[in-house]
């Protein structure tokens, strides 16, 4: 095995035998690892938990050796990355889901007052959704979710952050990105969708978008405060017409 991990066991047990306290610790390890190893066992790194424990056979307070056991606990620890997988992501889209795209906010905005670097916030709307899941049926209205988050995640966009925080409803998170250069880039995205519609076999459906971008301010105290104002100028780009992106100094320019 390494010579790292085995110094490192070999660490575990002296402290064992030095204080007398058993130890508990968690580490991977796979077949690749140990040389001479007949390959004959699961697949790819496994964790395990090692517990050494201290044993006295004399009289003394000085252990003579230690006992140590250790359990595979793959399927413990790929049960907690699923649970963990499940919790923060959109299971439709694989986007982060609300909850864990708050909580990203809630850092970034900490992290971007910290540093003080730029910060903007965008929620999307998919114009007239409803029509594509009335017309079609959900299972393609899923479909239809899916390409639009597949083409945000696929665009040029360093920085950014998505999320599904609604039924037809997408935010994005630009860390480090002016409120001009956020703009420009969802209005980038909106010809994008111009000139690629959803292909639904024989026929091509449009993807149209209404958003409402706004940069982190000193009055905004919390990520309530954000979404409350990038949520506002939403409301005035779907007011306006539709299919526009919408924020502060905004100028109404539609797509021709």
């Amino acid at each position: 095995m390494p010579a790292a991990l085995a110094d490192g066991f070999l660490a575990d047990v002296r402290r064992v035998i030095d204080t007398g306290l058993p130890h508990v610790y968690e580490y991977t390890l796979s077949a690749d690892d140990c040389a001479g190893n007949a390959h004959d066992g699961p697949p790819g790194p496994q964790w395990f938990m090692g517990r050494i424990a201290p044993i006295v056979a004399g009289a003394g307070d000085v252990p003579d050796c230690v006992a140590w056991v250790v359990i595979n606990i793959t399927r413990r620890r790929q049960l907690e990355a699923e649970l963990q997988r499940l919790a923060t992501i959109d299971e439709l889209t694989g986007l982060l889901n609300r909850r864990a795209f708050l909580a990203r906010l809630e850092t970034a905005m900490e992290t971007a007052r910290a540093a003080s670097l730029p910060l903007a916030l965008a929620i999307l709307d998919l114009d007239h959704f409803k029509a594509v899941n009335d017309r079609f049926g959900h299972a393609v209205g899923d479909a239809f979710l899916r390409y639009v988050a597949k083409a945000l995640l696929a665009g040029p966009a360093p920085g950014r952050v998505l999320g599904r925080v609604g039924g037809e409803e997408f935010a994005v998170l630009f860390e480090g990105l002016a409120l001009p250069a956020a703009a420009a880039l969802l209005r980038e995205w909106q010809m994008q969708f111009h000139v690629r519609p959803f292909e639904l076999a024989d026929q091509a459906i449009g993807v149209a978008f209404s958003a409402g971008v706004v940069a982190m301010a000193d009055e905004d105290a919390s990520t309530t405060d954000l979404l409350r104002r990038a949520d506002h100028w939403l409301y005035e780009a779907k007011h306006a017409g539709r299919g526009l992106v919408a924020h502060p100094g905004w100028i109404d320019r539609r797509l021709g």
